[in-house]
């Protein structure tokens, strides 16, 4: 499928939104080079992947809070090094794109040293509360330009979806503020890039719950019907594979803390199907991501996840090329034709149209 130059990560609080991002990133990394941007200046996405430093103090094991992973694992534990090595990453922030907005269109750097410091200039940033997410918005509209140009992609670990919805529907706001002159033009640009599918595009993340489906499904309609963004999939992440049937769960009803922890994980999965069925139906793609047993995230666990959305998002185009590129893979020379031998003709390949994700083998505790 045809891929963004620049894709949004966003969803709910605590359906794993930095993990995902750095999932699809280190994905991404395999192809082309592609630049990890983080919009809240905490840097999850980044420390997992052991691309800066964690920055917390010894002694000090809490992890990241709100997104979904337990802590962050030893960032050098193995991956893809080619995958690493074509990975960058940048923060932004609203304060630093704000001042770089003022010297770019302020040339003389004492005068917009002056005006940022000024009262009056904090009054009129005061009364555009949007201002500075548009401000960021141009940078990322810049940081996709860039990367059209240079054959790159980008990937941002973007706000939970309220504040990503909030930030999408800035520059129409501003262009009713300001129905003429430098701004409206400035808001009229990113409004064009937020809608251009080859250049933005969101990626929503949820898990086998009520409210994360709720609030992907809502969110999905804000983006595609009133702000007219394509949403490239919905992630389903955290998803369990089924353990039990039913007469297994049966004979477990004589052991109360088991049948009720096997329910629980049998009516997880059920949920999975449930949350596929209403996201196709809504016109979203969905991309399961196993549910890991680890204590901690880092480049291995985000090199399993990489691995499902390498699936769905890059499937091999038929049976005969995707048995060759794991011939090549494996080093395996295929065998010269017999001449002896007539000629014979191949079925025609079927496109892949389903892709078993991977499990894991580690039991410890959920992602």
């Amino acid at each position: 499928m045809a891929l963004a130059r620049l894709i949004l990560v966003t969803g709910k609080g605590g359906t794993g939104k930095s993990a995902v991002a750095a999932a699809l990133a280190l994905c991404l990394a395999r192809r082309r080079p592609t630049v990890l941007v983080d919009l809240d200046q905490r840097m999850w996405a980044a420390r997992m992947l052991g691309l800066v430093s964690d920055g917390r103090d010894a002694g000090d094991d809490r992890g990241p809070r709100g997104n979904g992973e337990a802590a962050i694992a030893n960032p050098h534990a193995t991956a893809n090094p080619e995958a690493i090595a074509n990975l960058e990453t940048m923060s932004l922030s609203a304060a630093t794109e704000l001042e770089a907005f003022i010297e770019r269109i302020v040339p003389i750097k004492a005068v917009a040293r002056r005006m940022l410091q000024s009262r009056t200039f904090g009054y009129v940033s005061a009364a555009l509360p949007g201002l500075e997410a548009f401000l960021m918005l141009e940078r990322l509209r810049i940081i996709a330009g860039r990367a059209a140009l240079e054959d790159r992609y980008a990937v941002v670990d973007a706000p939970a979806s309220g504040s990503a919805l909030e930030l999408l529907s800035v520059p129409g706001a501003l262009r009713q503020i300001a129905p003429l002159g430098t701004l409206n033009r400035l808001a009229a640009n990113v409004e064009s890039f937020l809608v251009d599918a080859t250049r933005f595009a969101v990626m929503l993340t949820l898990t086998p719950q009520e409210l994360a489906l709720r609030e992907a499904l809502e969110a999905s309609d804000v983006l595609r019907g009133r702000l007219g963004v394509s949403v490239a999939a919905a992630a389903l992440n955290r998803v369990p594979h089924r353990l039990f049937n039913q007469r297994e769960l049966d004979a477990l009803d004589t052991y109360p803390e088991g049948a009720l922890l096997a329910r629980w994980r049998d009516g997880a999965g059920g949920f999975a199907a449930r949350a596929r069925r209403e996201a196709s139906r809504a016109g979203l793609g969905v991309i399961e991501l196993p549910m890991l047993f680890s204590p901690a995230m880092g480049r291995a666990e985000l090199q399993e996840l990489s691995r499902a959305l390498d699936a769905r998002l890059f499937p091999p185009k038929s049976g005969k090329s995707a048995k060759s590129a794991r011939s090549s893979e494996s080093g395996k020379s295929a065998k010269p034709p017999t001449p002896a031998r007539p000629p014979t003709f191949a079925k025609p390949a079927r496109i892949a149209s389903a892709v078993k994700l991977p499990g894991s083998a580690k039991f410890d505790r959920p992602q």
